[in-house]
């Protein structure tokens, strides 16, 4: 390996530890919008689905970064995790929290969506086609939760509407 090609497994590891901050401060963030839905079945369901998935996403980027040679960063996972304890209080005290959060939790997959497209790019850079596979299986589960937002905002928004409404004034 060139110390050329070195420094780029070194950015690789580097963003790869930011991921799995990531992963690791939705984490709680996906349990209050759990707990918040549970009013709502099917949102609630899906949302702990994407909870067990966020958690194997974490895994498997932990994964990477080893098989790499790196270390994890408690540094940065610490500070995702507290972050996303931040924010995962932030929407309880709104009447209309479920679709605040439906509008965080888009914004969010979305958000990695992107991460995940720019790894995978870096990952062939670098000729580490595990790491780019694991970032593919990643990138899908994003995608569809993202889709599953995307088509179940408007529902949620009126459920808001009818259920909150008259309580908002």
């Amino acid at each position: 390996m060139t110390h050329h090609t070195e420094e780029h497994k070194k950015v690789l590891i580097a963003w790869l530890n930011d991921a799995y901050s990531m992963e690791k401060g939705l984490v709680p963030v996906l349990e209050n919008h759990a707990k918040d839905a549970k009013n709502h079945p099917q949102v609630q369901s899906r949302i702990q689905q994407h909870i067990e998935a966020t958690k194997r996403h974490a895994d498997l980027v932990k994964g990477r970064i080893e098989a790499l040679g790196g270390d994890v960063s408690n540094v940065k996972a610490g500070v995702g995790s507290l972050m996303g304890s931040l924010q995962s209080v932030t929407t309880g005290a709104f009447k209309d929290e479920l679709v605040k959060n439906a509008l965080s939790d888009f914004a969010s997959e979305n958000f990695e969506i992107a991460s995940y497209k720019a790894l995978i790019t870096a990952a062939q850079e670098v000729g580490d086609q595990e790491t780019v596979r694991v970032c593919q299986e990643i990138l899908h589960d994003e995608e569809d939760m993202a889709h599953w937002l995307d088509q179940n905002l408007p529902m949620v928004t009126k459920e808001t509407m009818r259920q909150k409404a008259p309580e908002m004034k």
